[in-house]
């Protein structure tokens, strides 16, 4: 059993677990129980459960080899959410792979901030600046049945993922997909009319992002991580363009990394943003510059 293709397949589900655990062990996978149990499910076409509660049961020998195949990608640290090609976020299934960041559950609590403050808006008009898979997107735009959410970003790989798991949440006609750095490509006439400006922007520091887990290192797409030498180059670019395009008294709302929050109010702050304050993920981590635009005219950002 020391390869997959060698002819030795085991013959059940249990079997082939404890082999491809010890596979993705040895791999230095972080968890390579869940993973192996969750790539045969993948395999075989059924529920997690199915797995664990039936580990006697037989695999055909074509699936067999299927399986191990996948344990040896995962063993190569391919994301697991490439392999199967999707991703839960925010309670929805999201198509994911090759080329768009994979969705992160603290990103939930940008979704939700954005939520709790737009509820209650008619027609709200949002803009997510670097949408990738479109996890937060369409997620708001599932939320906000009245929003419109405009999905910029640079990556024509990015943007048909989006598109994809708009029309597969039934939303496309309320995610507008542009391909853009920032919003400049946006109709002119909807400067001054969002009611809020979503991103969640690179902000991985360019020197650290070698010493990342490969699974991110090595196979997430560098321009969806790498934030600049400090990690925030790309939240003063929105900070610094957001006020022309927002409301007086819209909502800039930003996923901020590890010890960065701080400095982002400041920057908020200081380019005539009021209200700004920083919320916190559900492991109590700052993840989310919440600031609103001042009703008088707003200082660029030198």
């Amino acid at each position: 059993m020391n390869t997959p293709l060698d002819g030795s397949l085991a013959d059940s589900i249990g079997e082939e677990l404890a082999w491809a655990y010890a596979e993705l062990a040895k791999a230095g996978v972080e968890n390579p129980q869940l993973d192996a149990e969750l790539l045969m499910a993948y395999t075989l076409g059924c529920e997690r459960i199915d797995v664990i509660a039936h580990p006697e049961r037989l695999i055909p020998q074509d699936r067999s080899l299927m399986f191990r195949r996948l344990v040896h990608r995962r063993a190569s640290r391919e994301p697991l959410s490439y392999i199967v090609g999707r991703r839960e976020f925010w309670k929805l299934d999201f198509d994911v792979g090759d080329g768009v960041l994979v969705p992160r559950p603290e990103t939930e609590t940008l979704v939700e901030c954005v939520i709790d403050r737009l509820r209650g808006v008619e027609n709200p008009l949002i803009a997510d600046i670097g949408v990738g898979s479109g996890c937060v997107a369409v997620s708001l735009a599932v939320e906000l049945p009245s929003a419109v959410v405009y999905a910029i970003d640079i990556s024509c790989r990015a943007l048909e993922y989006t598109a994809r798991n708009a029309e597969k949440h039934g939303v496309l006609d309320r995610v507008k997909v542009i391909q853009g750095g920032f919003m400049e490509l946006l109709p002119y006439e909807l400067r001054g009319r969002f009611d809020a400006v979503v991103s969640n922007p690179p902000y991985i520091r360019s020197g650290d992002i070698d010493y990342l887990q490969p699974e991110v290192s090595e196979w997430e797409p560098r321009e969806a991580l790498d934030g600049g030498e400090d990690g925030m180059r790309f939240h003063r670019e929105i900070i610094n363009n957001a006020a022309e395009w927002l409301k007086p008294r819209g909502l800039l709302c930003l996923e901020v990394g590890f010890g960065q929050g701080e400095h982002v109010a400041e920057i908020a702050e200081k380019c005539g943003f009021v209200d700004v304050s920083i919320v916190n993920d559900l492991a109590g981590i700052a993840r989310v510059l919440i600031a609103r635009r001042n009703d008088e005219n707003i200082s660029n950002l030198s």
